[in-house]
C-alpha cells in the first residue's frame, strides 16, 4: 500500500484519513518500546518521525491524548454547576479544542451535577433536524435531566449571529417537547465566555 503524503488535501485540508492515522501511529511505534511513551513525544519529535505539518500534529497529539485519557482510568469528578462560568471552567479544564470551533454538550442530572460529555460534529449542526436529534438522543441514552451546550471556541468573537441564536432557541423548544431542558448555550475562549441565559436570550 501506498502512504499518502501529509501535505496533500483529503476530505479537508485540516483532517488526515483515517489511513494516514494508522500509518502514523504505526511509524512512531518503531520509535518507542511502550505504547505509553508516545504521550510524551514532542511536537517536534513527532513531525521528524513521521514527516508530518503543524496542523497534522496538532491531530496526532490530539488523538494520543484521547486514547491515553481512554486506556487510563480516570477518578471521578463530581462537579455541580450553580452558575455559567462553572461550566466554562469545567470545560476549560478537561477539554482540549482542535480547531476554531468546538461544540460540546454537557448532560446533568437533577442535582445540576455533570454526568456526561459529548463533541457534536460540526456537520451534525448544520440541519436543525440532525442537531436535535444528536442532542437529545445522548441525553435521554444517559438519563440525564438537562444539558447545556458549549461552543469551546478558538478565536476570541464570542458574540453569536441572530441566525445562531435562532437555531439554539429552536433547539431549546424542543426539548420543551421531549422534556428535557437544554439550560443555557455558553460561547466560551480561554479568556472569555457569553452565556444565552445570563443575556436573556433563553
Amino acid at each position: 500500500m501506498i502512504n499518502q503524503p501529509f501535505t496533500s488535501k483529503p476530505h479537508h485540508q485540516h483532517i488526515l484519513k483515517e489511513a494516514q492515522l494508522v500509518d502514523a501511529f504505526h511509524t512512531l511505534m518503531t520509535q518507542v518500546s511502550l505504547p505509553q511513551q508516545l504521550t510524551t513525544l514532542s511536537d517536534e519529535d513527532i513531525q521528524r518521525i513521521v514527516g508530518s505539518n503543524a496542523t497534522a500534529t496538532k491531530q496526532l497529539r490530539a488523538t494520543l491524548h484521547l486514547a491515553h485519557l481512554l486506556a487510563v482510568p480516570q477518578k471521578r469528578q463530581h462537579v455541580t454547576v450553580r452558575h455559567p462560568r462553572d461550566i466554562v471552567q469545567y470545560c476549560r479544564d478537561n477539554i482540549a479544542i482542535c480547531g476554531e470551533r468546538n461544540t460540546f454538550l454537557i448532560g446533568l442530572n437533577t442535582k445540576n451535577m455533570i454526568t456526561t460529555t459529548e463533541h457534536i460534529p460540526e456537520e451534525t449542526m448544520q440541519r436543525l433536524t440532525t442537531y436535535q436529534r444528536a442532542v437529545f438522543r445522548h441525553l435521554i441514552i444517559h438519563k440525564c435531566a438537562s444539558g447545556i451546550l458549549v461552543h469551546m471556541l478558538g478565536a476570541n468573537d464570542i458574540n453569536p449571529s441572530q441566525q445562531e441564536i435562532s437555531l439554539v432557541k429552536k433547539v431549546v423548544d424542543a426539548g420543551d417537547t421531549v422534556g428535557i431542558s437544554i439550560l443555557d448555550l455558553i460561547e466560551a475562549t480561554k479568556t472569555d465566555y457569553l452565556s444565552y441565559k445570563e443575556r436573556g436570550w433563553l
